[in-house]
């Protein structure tokens, strides 16, 4: 038993999509919730594109477990990420902007402090970014994903030290986050305070995939 909750733990350290690890809830995470996706108005074809990316993703986990195989696990969260990115990219301008306010008020509930939010376009637009704030954006995300990939090849197959990194990585995103924020002048900070848009009750009920096989709980 033991030896399956330890790999189950790993695994799934491995696998969260990168944007939605590490106190991030992000985008994709947020669509793959029935709520959001009614909220969304999303039609039957966007939302089977998302349940058929997560049954994918629950299938190579199941797999990736049984193997402990680490890079198939990530490689898991990868595809799933592209998957519903897919239909991020075909939201309509009052789905995507809806979907960006339910990103910022996630941040907000769940007291997060993701930089990447600000990668946004439509936030960009509603906060009045200037050039050099965009550049700004981009560049601390570029640094971000070469620091997160530095602690990632250092801690593969060490789950004491993939522990540790989530800490590691959620101090990098606040600070990146804190330098976004140190830029904004009044306005912004006050466009910022309404970005969220109309209130929305934001609930999350996660679960790991099921087991298969239940022999191997025994060991």
């Amino acid at each position: 038993m033991r030896k399956a909750l330890l790999a189950l733990g790993v695994l799934a350290l491995l696998a969260v999509p990168a944007r939605a690890q590490f106190g991030a809830i992000d985008s994709s995470a947020l669509l793959s919730n029935k709520a959001v996706q009614d909220e969304l108005k999303l039609s039957d074809e966007q939302k089977k594109a998302i349940t058929e990316a997560n049954e994918e993703f629950g299938k190579a986990i199941q797999a990736a477990i049984k193997d402990m195989d680490f890079d198939a696990a990530a490689k898991a969260g990868q595809e799933r990420t592209k998957a519903i990115k897919k239909v991020i990219d075909k939201l309509d301008d009052k789905q995507a902007k809806r979907l960006m306010q339910l990103e910022v008020q996630a941040a907000r509930q769940f007291k997060q402090k993701n930089p990447r939010l600000f990668a946004n376009t439509h936030l960009q637009k509603e906060l009045s970014f200037t050039t050099k704030q965009k550049e700004k954006v981009k560049e601390l995300i570029t640094d971000l994903d070469k620091d997160f990939k530095e602690l990632d090849d250092d801690a593969k197959g060490d789950f004491q030290k993939m522990r540790a990194n989530f800490k590691k990585k959620a101090e990098l995103n606040g600070k990146a986050y804190d330098k976004v924020v140190e830029s904004f002048d009044d306005d912004q900070k006050k466009a910022f305070e309404k970005a969220g848009g109309e209130k929305f009750e934001l609930k999350f009920d996660f679960k790991f995939p099921k087991k298969e096989d239940k022999k191997d709980d025994k060991e």
